[in-house]
């Protein structure tokens, strides 16, 4: 891990993750979705809980058949920061997500957007800087009541203002 790096992991940690609104957080970089930080920084719990490196599993088809399919996660995030719905949905850490808003904002007057997923008590807020970076908040209302969808789009939020305050 590069010091660089390192410095992102706990930067997350502290916009996204000290206060509970959010269970995990990441970086990544719009050219190709690729994450390069994450958080909690322990253990790479972070990286557990929100990338799984490109697999293949069954997924049912629109005839009610399955197919055997490769997910890319990294490409997928990419083409949700374009302001796509994948195909394929939205998977993360090898768990679908559906994609239950997309939309367009400013932040102090930069064009942003941003998605918002789900699954059964849990979801992500993504956010897309104009610069290329994404931001990813993950929560979890299993692990704590202040863990919802509003708390963690408030944090993602704020960590971007912070972010893009940097020119990030």
């Amino acid at each position: 891990m590069g010091e660089e790096e390192g410095d992102w992991n706990a930067t997350i940690e502290e916009w996204l993750l000290a206060e509970g609104q959010c269970v995990a957080g990441a970086l990544a970089s719009v050219t190709d979705g690729a994450m390069y930080a994450a958080a909690p920084v322990a253990n790479e719990e972070g990286w557990g809980l929100l990338f799984k490196e490109p697999y293949k599993t069954m997924l049912a088809q629109e005839d009610g058949t399955e197919k055997e399919e490769t997910i890319d996660e990294s490409a997928i995030l990419k083409s949700v920061a374009e302001g796509k719905r994948p195909a394929q949905g939205l998977w993360i850490a090898g768990e679908k997500y559906t994609i239950t808003r997309q939309e367009e904002d400013d932040v102090d007057g930069a064009p942003i957007k941003i998605a918002v997923a789900g699954r059964p008590k849990k979801g992500v807020v993504i956010y897309i800087t104009s610069v290329g970076t994404i931001i990813i908040g993950m929560f979890d209302e299993t692990k704590s009541a202040t863990q919802t969808v509003g708390n963690c789009r408030k944090s993602v939020h704020a960590f971007t203002e912070y972010m893009m305050g940097i020119g990030y």
